[in-house]
Order: structure tokens, then sequence, then C-alpha cells
């Protein structure tokens, strides 16, 4: 698991998120197993078949760069359990659409566009700080896991703006 991470670490290209992102997923069917232990189970179950045509990859305000060298160096003192951690944020952090609005509660992050695991409509907006849940401008309160919104569906939203 540590030097298949750091291969994949080693050979991330901004410019080819879309080989990276289909690669990380790869690493999450490969270790499945593993990251069943430490992963919400639906979660899980979404992420496995996400491929990268099904996303805007990239839009958010994080340094993917930077991100992934810290990552890399603390590859090896890592357990298990901080690696599934590390790659189901970068999926989530790829793969879940940001938009320009901050966060209405705790005005520290944008708010990012997801779904409920297993639905495609509402879109939920996600604050990754205060973890708000929104739909149509209110709160909500949301039990289920949270997925990144396709590709189609923020397409739909930004639309309607």
């Amino acid at each position: 698991m540590h030097t298949d991470i750091i291969k994949i670490y080693d050979d991330f290209d901004k410019n080819k998120l879309n080989v990276f992102f289909d690669i990380l997923i790869q690493f999450v069917n490969k270790y499945e197993s593993e990251f069943q232990k430490y992963t919400s189970l639906d979660y899980l179950k979404s992420i496995r078949k996400f491929k990268s045509q099904g996303f805007i990859l990239g839009h958010s305000d994080d340094n993917l760069e930077a991100g992934i060298f810290f990552y890399k160096t603390k590859v090896e003192e890592n357990q298990e359990e901080d690696i599934c951690n590390q790659v189901s944020a970068l999926i989530w952090t790829l793969s879940a659409y940001m938009i320009d609005e901050v966060c209405p509660v705790c005005s520290e992050s944008n708010m990012r566009l997801t779904v409920i695991a297993g639905e495609s409509e509402p879109i939920v907006k996600f604050c990754d700080e205060c973890l708000y849940t929104g739909v149509g401008g209110k709160y909500v309160e949301i039990k289920e896991e949270l997925i990144p919104a396709s590709k189609n569906l923020v397409k739909s939203y930004l639309n309607m703006k």
C-alpha cells in the first residue's frame, strides 16, 4: 500500500487531473478491504464507481501540489488508516466542485456542491469547515452521506445562476 501510493504521488501532474483521479479510484478498488475499515460504506460504495469524466475536477481553493507533497512526506510514518483518509480526502478535494459562495454560517470556506449518496437531487451546498448543509438557500439537517455532485448537476446548477 505504501509503495503504491508513493508512486501515485510521484506521478502527479496538475495538468492531468483526470488520470490522477482515475488512478486514485483504482487504488481504492485495489485496497477496498482496507478502505472498508476506515471509510463510510456509503461513501466508499459511491467513490468506487467514480470516473474522472463524471466530474469537473480540481475546482477548489485547495493547493493540490502542496497537499500531495505533504502527504508524500508523511506516507512512511502513516498507518493504513492515514493513507485511506488521505486518498479519500484527495478524491473529495478533486471532485467536489467549490462555488464562489462563502459559507453563511462560518464564513471560513466556500461552499461545495454535493448530493446525498445514492440520489441525484437536490444539490446540497456543503461547507468543509463547519459542515453546514443547505438546500435552496436554507439550512437542512442531513444525516446521510454526501458525495460530490456530478459534472452534469454542476453544469445545470451553474446555468441556473
